[in-house]
C-alpha cells in the first residue's frame, strides 16, 4: 500500500509539474535570440553541441580548443594505464538496473533476431540473446561512449558498426541536458565481444557526429555526419564526401535506403535541424548525384521511412526549424508514391484533426475545453522518429514527446503512449521504433521502442489508442525491457551515511532512492537534479528549473521560489551543515530558504545577470558559520558573501575569483582544516583542481606539473580521504582521477569503470571501510572500495596530564583526547578503574580520588574493530596550586575546536581563583592559552 501510494503521488507530482512548466513556458517563451544559434559551427574544434553551450561547461569562449585531440590523449593515457595497474578492488555497478535511461539506436541480429543490440546516449553498447529481457554491457571502454547508431554488415552478422556522438543538439542554442560529441566509428569483427576505432575515422573532425550508419544493396557504408553524407567502398578503411552539407549547421541527421535498390542504390538523405538550409535530398545512384525533393521555409530535423510492404511508398516528417512559426513542432508529414520523386502534404501545422498537429509536440497541453486555444510547443529537434508498418504501408508511427499512429495514411491520428497521463510505460522522448524482423500482423507482433527511459516493447501495436481529450482506457499495452540495461544519467546523487540508501537526480527519469527493502524506487518526475539526506528521516530532492522539495509518503512537497528567475536547467543547491533546515540555492541570485519544512525562499544578493539559462553553478557554505557562503557563477566569477544570513536582494558579494573564465562545478570545505577549500572547474584550457587555505581570499591549482598532471579534461567532483589529506578523487568528463600527494601527481583510478563522465562523488565509511560512490552520466551508480588500512583509536596528540586536589570531583569526556582516524565512532570500557570511578561507553570518565600521588587511569577504546589500550596519570595534591592545575585538551589543527562542556569546566571552578572563573566563563581561550603554552 505504502509503494502505491509513493507511486500515485508521484504520478500527480509529475503532472502539476508539467501543468506548471507548460504555464511558465507559455508566458515566459525565450526570445528566437536565445534559441538561434548566433554563428555557423566550425566542425574542427567543437566537442560539444555548440559553442554557446560549451562556453556554459566545458569551453572558454574566447579560447580555440582542439577538444578531440584532448580527449584523444585521455584516452590514450587511460589504456596505457589499464596495461600496466592493478588493484584487489574493482568498481562495482550499483544499478539501477531497470530503469533506462536515453537510447537512440536498436538492431537484430540478422540471423537470430533475439539476439539484439542496443546503445546509451553516453552509456555504450549493450547486447540481449533473450529478445530483450535481459541486457549485459559489451563496451566499457570506447573512446566515445556515445553511441548514437548501430548497424550490421549483411553480408558478415558477426561484423558491427557503432557511430558516435549525439548531433542533433549541433547548433542549440541554449540546452537544458547535455549532448556529447563523439569520436568517429567503432566496429566489432566478433559479434560485440570485442571493439576497435576505425582509424580513418579517428580524432577526425568531419566524423565527429556520426548520425546514422547503413549499408547499401551493394556492401556500400553510408555515414550521415555533422558534415553531409560520406561513402565507403570498403568497409570504412577510405571515405568520399557525397553529399556535402559543412554550410548548413548541424550537417545531416537522417538517411533511408529503398529495399528496391539493386545495381544502384536509392537513397534519401535529411540534413538540418536548427538554422536555414532544412532539405531531403534523394540519389537515385548510390549517392554520386543529388537533388532536393522536399525544402520548405523554417525546415528542420526531417526523419525518413520506406514502406517495406511497397517501397515506392516513403514518408518524411519534418519539424519546424528555430525560426518556424512553433519552433521544432511539426512543420508537415509528407508522402511519396514513387520512390521519393514527388511529394504531398498529409499531415500539417494546420492539420483540421487537432491531435495531428502534435506528433511532435506534448498533447497534454491541449485545451480540451477550448481547443483553438490550446498551447503547443515543439521537440522535434530532438526526439523525432517515424516508422511504418512492414505489412500496411498506410500505417504510420511518428515519435516524440509520445507516441503517435495513423492507420489511414496520416488523416487521423490517435495518441499510443500515455506516459503524461501516468502510465509507467514507455517512457516520454522518443528516438526510435523498430517491428521485429519477422512481423507480419498475426503472429509476429512485436514492435520496439527505444526512448529516454530505455527500451520498451508492445505485442499488440493495432490496438487502440485514444484520441485528443478522450476518456476512455487504451487498448496498447507497453512494457519496459531495461533489465540491465544500466544507461541512466545522474546528474547528481547522495548515499546516507550508513550507505544503505542511495539518492539520485537523473536526466528524465526523475529522483531515483534505492533502500534495501524496495530496491531502486522513483520518488520524484521530471529531470532529476541535486539530491541530498539531511539526516537520518528526511531527503531533499529536485526538478529541473531550481524546484527543490521534501520526499515523504505522501508525494513530494515543492519549494517553487517565490519569482519566476531563470537558472541552470540543473539547479544547484546545498544543505547547510550548520542548519539541516536550511537551504541555499543558486538562480541567477543567491538564495536562502530558512525552514525546509515550513519556510520560503528569499533572496540573498543581488542578481549578476537576466541572461536566460545563465545562473549560479556551484555553492558552498562554511561549517560552523552559515554567514560565509561562496558562489560561483557561469560568467566565470567566484563570490563570496560575509553577511548571508541577514543579505537580501541588494547585497552585492564579495569577487575572489581565481582565474579570467572558469566553469566552477562544485565547491566544498575540505574536511582537512577549517580556512582550506577546493573548487573544481571543467573549463578546456583552464586549470581544473584549485586549493585555498585562507577561505578563499587566494587559491592555487594543483593540478600538478609535466607527465603527472591532471589532464585538460572537465573536472566535476571532488572527494577528499579523511585518514590522509593528500589523497583526493575528482570525477570527469572520463572516470575518475587520483592523487596521493596533494595533487604533484595525477593518475587514472580506473579498475573497472566505464569511460564515462563522472558528476559526482561521495565517499562513505561503512563497517570499517572507506567506499567511494560515483554518480555517472550514462552508467547509473558505482562503488569501490578504498585499499585504506582501519586504524585503531589513539590520543590526538600527547597524553593529557591531570593536577588535582584530594577528595576533588573529576569529569573528564575522553573523546576531546581521543580520536580515530577512520571516523569510526568510538566506544569506551575498563577492566579496572580507581575505587568510586565509572567510564561510560560513550567515553565520560568521572570520580574522586582520596588519596596522594600519581594515579594511573587505563581504559580500553574500540572501534568496533580494532581497540587500543590506553592509560594517562592523575597528579593528587592535598595542597592547592593554580600552576599545577589539569590541563585541557589539545585540538588538532585538522578539526573544529570543540565547544565547552560542563564536565571540561566542572575541574576547574573548584580552586576558586579568580584566574579559573575567567577559564569557566570563557573556557576555549583558556584551553588555547594552556595549549600553546
Amino acid at each position: 500500500m505504502k509503494t502505491k501510494k509513493i507511486i500515485l503521488a508521484s504520478i500527480i507530482g509529475s503532472a502539476l509539474a508539467a501543468i506548471v512548466l507548460a504555464t511558465y513556458h507559455n508566458t515566459h517563451q525565450p526570445s528566437l535570440n536565445n534559441i538561434t544559434p548566433k554563428i555557423k559551427v566550425n566542425p574542427k574544434n567543437i566537442r560539444e553541441p555548440d559553442r554557446t553551450m560549451q562556453s556554459l561547461i566545458r569551453l572558454n569562449p574566447n579560447q580555440e580548443v582542439d577538444i578531440q585531440a584532448k580527449y584523444e590523449a585521455v584516452f590514450t593515457q587511460i589504456q596505457a594505464y589499464k596495461d600496466t595497474s592493478g588493484s584487489e578492488f574493482t568498481w562495482e555497478s550499483l544499478g539501477p538496473n531497470r530503469v533506462g535511461g536515453r537510447t537512440r539506436t536498436l538492431v537484430f541480429h540478422p540471423q537470430d533476431p533475439d539476439i539484439m543490440f542496443a546503445a546509451g546516449i553516453s552509456g555504450g553498447i549493450f547486447k540481449s540473446i533473450d529478445a530483450g529481457s535481459n541486457w549485459l554491457p559489451i563496451a566499457n571502454d570506447l573512446p566515445s561512449m556515445a553511441i548514437s547508431t548501430l548497424v550490421f554488415d549483411p553480408k558478415n552478422s558477426q561484423h558491427l558498426y557503432a557511430g558516435s556522438g549525439e548531433g542533433v543538439y549541433v547548433g542549440r542554442g541554449f540546452t537544458n541536458s547535455v549532448g556529447f560529441a563523439g569520436d568517429g566509428i567503432m566496429t566489432s569483427k566478433d559479434g560485440g565481444q570485442t571493439w576497435q576505432q576505425l582509424e580513418s575515422t579517428n580524432n577526425n573532425a568531419d566524423f565527429q557526429y556520426v548520425n546514422k550508419l547503413r549499408f547499401g544493396n551493394k556492401g556500400k557504408l553510408y555515414a550521415v555526419t555533422n558534415t553531409g553524407v560520406w561513402i565507403s567502398d570498403d568497409k570504412g578503411v577510405n571515405w568520399q564526401l557525397s553529399l556535402d552539407q559543412q554550410h548548413v549547421v548541424g550537417g545531416c541527421l537522417e538517411l533511408a535506403i529503398s529495399p528496391l535498390s539493386d545495381e544502384q542504390d536509392r537513397i534519401l538523405a535529411s540534413c538540418g535541424n536548427f538554422a536555414d538550409g532544412g532539405a531531403v535530398y534523394l540519389s537515385i545512384d548510390s549517392g554520386t548525384t543529388w537533388r532536393s525533393v522536399i525544402e520548405h521555409q523554417n525546415q528542420g530535423r526531417t526523419t525518413l521511412a520506406f514502406a517495406p510492404s511497397d517501397p515506392k511508398i516513403v514518408y518524411a516528417m519534418s519539424a519546424f526549424n528555430a525560426h518556424g512559426r512553433v519552433p521544432h513542432a511539426l512543420q508537415g508529414i509528407y508522402k511519396s508514391t514513387d520512390g521519393g520523386e514527388n511529394w504531398i502534404l498529409i499531415t500539417g501545422d494546420e492539420h483540421p484533426q487537432l491531435l495531428g498537429r502534435y506528433v511532435l509536440s506534448n498533447a497534454l497541453t491541449i485545451n480540451c475545453q477550448n481547443p483553438e486555444n490550446s498551447f503547443i510547443y515543439g521537440q522535434g529537434w530532438f526526439d523525432n522518429t517515424l516508422a511504418i508498418d512492414p505489412v500496411n504501408p498506410d500505417i504510420i508511427w511518428t515519435g516524440g514527446v509520445e507516441l503517435m499512429r495513423s492507420i489511414d495514411s496520416g488523416q487521423t491520428w490517435q495518441q499510443m503512449s500515455f506516459y503524461y497521463h501516468g502510465a509507467d510505460a514507455p517512457h516520454v522522448d522518443h528516438h526510435g521504433l523498430y517491428f521485429h524482423p519477422n512481423y507480419d500482423g498475426i503472429n509476429e507482433t512485436r514492435l520496439f521502442n527505444v526512448n529516454d527511459g530505455g527500451i520498451a516493447m508492445t505485442s499488440n501495436p493495432l490496438a487502440n489508442g485514444l484520441d485528443a481529450c478522450e476518456a476512455a482506457e487504451p487498448e496498447i499495452e507497453w512494457q519496459h525491457i531495461n533489465e540491465g540495461y544500466n544507461v541512466t544519467q545522474f546528474y547528481h546523487g547522495d548515499v546516507s551515511q550508513d550507505g544503505s540508501r542511495i539518492l539520485g537526480g537523473a536526466q528524465d527519469n526523475g529522483s531515483l532512492l534505492f533502500s534495501p527493502d524496495m530496491g531502486w524506487q522513483k520518488v520524484g518526475g521530471g529531470d532529476g537534479g541535486y539530491a541530498f539526506f539531511i539526516d537520518n528521516e528526511r531527503m531533499t530532492a529536485s526538478t529541473q528549473n531550481g524546484n527543490v522539495y521534501l520526499v515523504s509518503e505522501n508525494g513530494p512537497d515543492f519549494k517553487f521560489l517565490p519569482e519566476n528567475e531563470s537558472s541552470l536547467f540543473i539547479t544547484p543547491y546545498v544543505i547547510d551543515p550548520n542548519n539541516r533546515s536550511r537551504i541555499w540555492l543558486g538562480g541567477q541570485s543567491l538564495w536562502r530558504l530558512d525552514d525546509i519544512d515550513e519556510g520560503e525562499f528569499t533572496r540573498a544578493s543581488i542578481p549578476f545577470t537576466t541572461q536566460y539559462r545563465r545562473g549560479i553553478t556551484a555553492l558552498a557554505v562554511q561549517p560552523g558559520n552559515s554567514n560565509r557562503v561562496i558562489f560561483a557563477q557561469t560568467d566565470g566569477k567566484l563570490k563570496r558573501l560575509n553577511n548571508a544570513l541577514s543579505a537580501d536582494n541588494t547585497t552585492e558579494p564579495e569577487d575572489i575569483s581565481f582565474a579570467d573564465f572558469a566553469y566552477v562545478r562544485e565547491i566544498h570545505y575540505s574536511i582537512h582544516g577549517d580556512k582550506h577549500m577546493y573548487a573544481v572547474a571543467s573549463t578546456f584550457g583552464e586549470n581544473h583542481i584549485w586549493k585555498s587555505e585562507d577561505l578563499g581570499t587566494t587559491w592555487a591549482h594543483i593540478d600538478g606539473e609535466d607527465d603527472e598532471r591532471f589532464p585538460d579534461l572537465p573536472a566535476h567532483s571532488l572527494a577528499e580521504l579523511k585518514e590522509d589529506p593528500e589523497r583526493l578523487f575528482v570525477g570527469t568528463d572520463f572516470g575518475v582521477y587520483r592523487t596521493e600527494d596533494g595533487g604533484e601527481s595525477w593518475q587514472p583510478f580506473i579498475h573497472g569503470l566505464p569511460n564515462v563522465a563522472v558528476y559526482r562523488l561521495v565517499l562513505r565509511r561503512i563497517e570499517h571501510i572507506n567506499y567511494l560512490y560515483a554518480f555517472t552520466y550514462g552508467r547509473g551508480v558505482y562503488r569501490i572500495a578504498l585499499d585504506t588500512a582501519n586504524i585503531a583509536p589513539d590520543w590526538r596528540g600527547e597524553e593529557p596530564e591531570y593536577r588535582i586536589k584530594v577528595n576533588q570531583t573529576i569529569s573528564i569526556d575522553l573523546t576531546q583526547y581521543i580520536h580515530d582516524k577512520n571516523g569510526d565512532p568510538i566506544t569506551f570500557s575498563a577492566d579496572q578503574l580507581p575505587s568510586g570511578f565509572t567510564l561510560t561507553n560513550d567515553g565520560v570518565l568521572s570520580g574522586t580520588l582520596t588519596n596522594e600521588g600519581a594515579q594511573v587511569l587505563s581504559f580500553v577504546a574500540s572501534d568496533g574493530a580494532r581497540a587500543t589500550q590506553l592509560s594517562f596519570t592523575i597528579e593528587v595534591n592535598d595542597q592547592p596550586d593554580n600552576k599545577q592545575d589539569d590541563k585541557a585538551a589539545p585540538q588538532p589543527e585538522s578539526e573544529p575546536e570543540p565547544q565547552t562542556t560542563p564536565n571540561q569546566s566542572s575541574n576547574l571552578s573548584s580552586s576558586g581563583s579568580f584566574y579559573h572563573v575567567i577559564c569557566l566563563v570563557l573556557f576555549s581561550i583558556c584551553a588555547f592559552r594552556k595549549y600553546k603554552s
